[in-house]
């Protein structure tokens, strides 16, 4: 009989940890938000990854919905006005703003200063759209222009890529 070494076969597999720091990432720029991956979904086998946005003054991502993923906001500098299904909130840092799958919901900076917000996407194969890659099997994301008027008007927003 030959001994097993290791962890018995119902242990968790564990990995080492993460360690990343801000501005060392991979950036990508849609005119008018800077994305850096902070922790990019290939280190993590796709469970999550972690996203810095810069959002330009007076910007607003378009309005869309995830049908696979979930996202949690978290603002680090700056105000960010979030609209999560009928729920609008203009956050400060150190606010988080849930925006669970299934559920339409968009950002903007409202202000004339960038604003930055760190966003954890669940899985995180959600970032891929943020490359403009599609990923094979990924249900996409629903774009609408539904709320797009009404933010612009208000807070005197343009589109990000506009």
């Amino acid at each position: 009989m030959r001994r097993v070494t290791g962890p018995p076969a119902t242990s968790p597999v564990r990995s080492p940890p993460l360690v990343a720091r801000s501005g060392q990432g991979a950036r990508h720029d849609m005119s008018g938000l800077d994305i850096e991956f902070d922790i990019p979904p290939e280190a993590t086998g796709g469970a999550f990854a972690i996203l810095e946005f810069t959002i330009h003054p007076r910007r607003l991502v378009p309005p869309h919905t995830h049908l696979a993923e979930d996202e949690l906001s978290y603002v680090i500098d700056g105000e960010v006005g979030f609209r999560v299904g009928d729920e609008v909130t203009i956050a400060s840092p150190g606010t988080y703003v849930q925006k669970p799958r299934g559920i339409p919901h968009t950002f903007w900076n409202p202000t004339d200063r960038p604003a930055r917000v760190m966003e954890l996407l669940l899985p995180g194969t959600a970032a891929e759209g943020f490359r403009g890659v599609t990923v094979p099997g990924r249900i996409p994301n629903i774009h609408s222009d539904e709320w797009v008027p009404e933010l612009v008007a208000r807070y005197g927003l343009r589109l990000i890529n506009d």
